[in-house]
């Protein structure tokens, strides 16, 4: 006979369904209403379509560019990505396993960026972009994603390395290993879980950004796919075709969830790993 739930845990899983149906109906509710009409919107915004719809796709993809917007996007978040990966994994490596002298000041001037609003830095970025000549280029949404990246992605890299032992530093050094061979070949595929904690918290909030794609990126050609997605929103709301806008919607959440969904165990466990000691 299986022993009675408790009332405690009754609740605690009571509560986990009402935050997950809060989470997930958005959600559906969307992907259901990408594939509807505009009539079926004036009818009953709730319910559910009378047939799937396809073009609603086709015609958000044309109508808003998103095809180029998409591959605008691709390029800023994998290179900002990339590069965030990088200089993390080397800054983390560096401020956890080599004492010289500031370590500490370095390591400290990361964490307290992890503090500062990142709304404070939009006007200071914007005259410098514009005084380096990189104002509407990628290359300068990819230095800001870059930069306001590290400090979170140095902390949870610093904190993976500081749970590796020891001994693998010290079994390189023994076989002649140099610094540089001995971060690339043994620390750095040891610390997967951080750089896939970093990287997957990292392309969420660069895919979705809006605020700095806009304002660092005010040529058409140039733009993200959430810009992209704007444009479209101001050319539904004339249209009134709303099926549009929401597979526009559709079209920007699949990446995300997909790669929240792919990953997630490995997140959880570099979470686990690079957590903040107490």
């Amino acid at each position: 006979m299986k022993p009675k739930m408790s009332v405690g845990r009754a609740i605690i899983y009571l509560c986990l369904i009402v935050y997950a149906v809060i989470v997930i109906y958005p959600m559906f509710w969307t992907l259901m209403s990408s594939f509807k009409t505009t009539g079926e919107f004036y009818k009953s915004v709730w319910a559910l379509p009378e047939a799937l719809h396809f073009e609603n796709f086709v015609n958000a993809w044309k109508r808003a560019k998103l095809g180029w917007n998409i591959l605008n996007s691709v390029f800023v978040v994998a290179a900002s990505l990339v590069l965030t990966d990088i200089l993390a994994a080397m800054l983390a490596y560096i401020t956890s396993r080599y004492k010289f002298k500031g370590a500490g000041v370095l390591s400290t001037v990361f964490i307290l960026g992890m503090f500062m609003p990142l709304v404070m830095g939009t006007i200071p970025q914007f005259l410098n972009l514009q005084k380096l000549g990189l104002y509407d280029t990628h290359l300068g949404l990819i230095l800001i994603y870059t930069a306001y990246s590290l400090p979170f992605s140095v902390l949870i890299m610093r904190n993976t390395f500081e749970t590796m032992p020891m001994d693998f530093m010290e079994a390189a050094k023994i076989d002649g290993a140099t610094h540089t061979q001995t971060f690339f070949k043994i620390m750095l595929p040891l610390a997967r879980s951080g750089l896939v904690t970093i990287s997957i918290f990292h392309f969420l909030w660069t895919w979705n950004d809006y605020i700095y794609a806009m304002t660092f990126i005010p040529s058409e050609a140039k733009r993200t796919l959430t810009v992209g997605l704007n444009q479209l929103t101001a050319t539904a709301q004339y249209s009134a075709d709303w099926g549009a806008l929401f597979a526009g919607l559709v079209i920007v959440m699949i990446p995300s969830i997909l790669v929240y969904s792919i990953f997630s165990q490995e997140l959880q466990a570099g979470m686990n790993a690079g957590g903040i000691k107490g």
